[in-house]
């Protein structure tokens, strides 16, 4: 736990009218830019909190819980409130890369399990993206993707099998998919199409992701297509909200 004399150094002013639930948010803020509070810590008890600075239970447990749905802390049940890992920061104003070689540049360490690797007949939502005939051979690729050791998304990606079939003699755990597509210039993806909105997660979700029912997850469709803009992948991704933020740059 961190410890209780560093709260004591900071304090509430109940002379302003800036609301007590603000001013404590914002200390524990602060103390996270100090690094006096680091990601994994946990904090007093609201108990212990409301002794601190005496104020009320509900004024600490508001701040809290905003802080809590902002991603910068997280509850245990029968534990307590811990401060959270920095969310991962994807800029999709990038060039297209793979999310092994986007990990390195944020100097985490990435790795991926796969979870089904196979051909399948498109459905008709496949068959759409990738402008295809009904039920069509694809290559399906599950994957369940980490970010030092911790699941940040899940990826469901289908590639036409005419174009991709030599896909299927590598090992997609080690072997990055956009480096093999990137050996042959009909495979080689150019240009990528997302669509993104927010969603509730799935029994699945939670139990691949090892989150609660109510972390949000950032849903994500999207279509990579060659130079020759021929669709040539369309995946659907699974982000943890808790652990991901998407960033997108805009000049006027």
């Amino acid at each position: 736990m961190a410890s209780i004399d560093n709260f004591k150094k900071y304090t509430v002013n109940k002379s302003t009218p800036i609301p007590l639930y603000f001013q404590f948010k914002n200390i524990l803020i602060e103390m996270m830019k100090d690094d006096v509070l680091q990601p994994g810590d946990m904090i007093p008890t609201e108990f212990e909190l409301c002794d601190i600075y005496g104020i009320s239970r509900t004024t600490i447990r508001q701040a809290l819980t905003e802080l809590v749905n902002e991603g910068k802390f997280y509850r245990v049940k029968g534990r307590g409130t811990f401060v959270a890992q920095t969310k991962i920061e994807h800029d999709l104003t990038k060039k297209v890369e793979s999310f092994y070689d986007e990990m390195l540049r944020y100097g985490y360490t990435p790795s991926t399990k796969v979870l089904e690797f196979k051909v399948v007949s498109a459905t008709p939502e496949v068959s759409a993206a990738l402008n295809l005939a009904p039920n069509t051979d694809v290559i399906y690729l599950k994957r369940l993707r980490f970010c030092n050791d911790e699941p940040v998304m899940i990826s469901k990606t289908y590639l036409p099998y005419s174009f991709c079939k030599h896909i299927l003699d590598n090992d997609m755990n080690e072997e990055s998919l956009y480096g093999i597509l990137s050996s042959n210039i009909n495979t080689k993806v150019y240009k990528i199409l997302k669509n993104m909105e927010a969603v509730v997660p799935t029994k699945e979700d939670c139990e691949l992701l090892n989150i609660n029912k109510t972390t949000a997850i950032q849903l994500f469709h999207l279509t990579g297509y060659n130079k020759f803009e021929t669709p040539v992948e369309y995946s659907v991704i699974r982000y943890r909200g808790d652990k991901n933020t998407f960033s997108i740059k805009q000049y006027v």
